[in-house]
């Protein structure tokens, strides 16, 4: 069931959002102004909506979020309530706030997903999580074991060329020579990173690695790579056929849905 303002499932209503700040804590975003919450709320539906329309939907779906974060603003709180959400992290499980009713939270670190089988999920989406592993034997693991255990995915990340850089909110970040970058933050103190780049000279370079769509296609050469409307990201896709009886074997059981 939806909302009547903002499309909304009705069992995140009542429930606070969540960001993380520079130092990996959960930040209440509800003191948000009302207008910014509602844009955001609306940008994420679309992306949502958006990452559905380029993969194939069964009524019911088996769904693994790799990199989920800590809670489902970014993605599952856009799903029919009668999917099984299976979200993969490394935060602490009493940091993970998800209230999707088909949501199970794993901590698990993404380069060994051997505790499911070859294509057990339907569809395993990450979002925003690639582009902050920047080493690169760690970068080819977690996207083996991505394409490996589902059927389809959609990987939503920056690229090297996206007019507005997301995390910093600047034109054509990624292009800037380095040191540029790391004087623009500390003049800006964008994301509030001044502090942390001022301490490290090369944390964006530990943290944030852009490519361009024809390095991503090296990375997952089965995937066809759409640009966002909004142009600042872009859905690195694999899609597939789903036979009526092709579904996962989901640990959840579907008698408690």
């Amino acid at each position: 069931m939806l909302s009547g303002t903002g499309g909304i499932p009705s069992w995140r209503d009542n429930h606070p959002r969540f960001l993380l700040n520079e130092l990996g804590e959960p930040v209440n975003t509800d003191s948000f102004p009302s207008v910014i919450k509602k844009i955001l709320a609306y940008r994420r539906k679309s992306r949502v909506a958006f990452m559905r329309s380029k993969v194939t939907i069964a009524h019911q779906m088996n769904v693994v979020d790799i990199g989920c974060g800590v809670d489902g603003r970014s993605f599952d709180d856009y799903l029919p309530s009668h999917w099984h959400i299976t979200g993969v992290d490394i935060l602490p499980k009493e940091r993970v706030h998800h209230y999707h009713p088909g949501f199970r939270y794993i901590q698990q670190d993404a380069q060994d997903l051997s505790r499911f089988k070859d294509h057990e999920f339907d569809w395993a989406v990450s979002i925003g999580m690639l582009e902050h592993i920047t080493e690169d034997t760690t970068f080819k693991r977690i996207v083996s074991e991505l394409r490996r255990v589902a059927k389809q995915y959609t990987v939503v990340v920056p690229y090297k060329y996206c007019w507005i850089e997301p995390h910093y909110g600047v034109p054509f970040f990624p292009l800037f020579p380095y040191a540029a970058k790391v004087a623009t933050v500390k003049a800006l103190n964008l994301s509030n990173h001044r502090d942390l780049v001022v301490n490290d000279p090369e944390y964006i370079n530990k943290h944030f690695r852009w490519l361009s769509n024809r390095q991503y296609k090296t990375e997952f050469p089965d995937a066809t790579i759409y640009l966002f409307p909004t142009l600042e990201t872009i859905a690195i896709t694999k899609a597939a056929q789903l036979k009526p009886d092709d579904r996962s074997n989901c640990l959840l059981c579907s008698a408690v849905y």
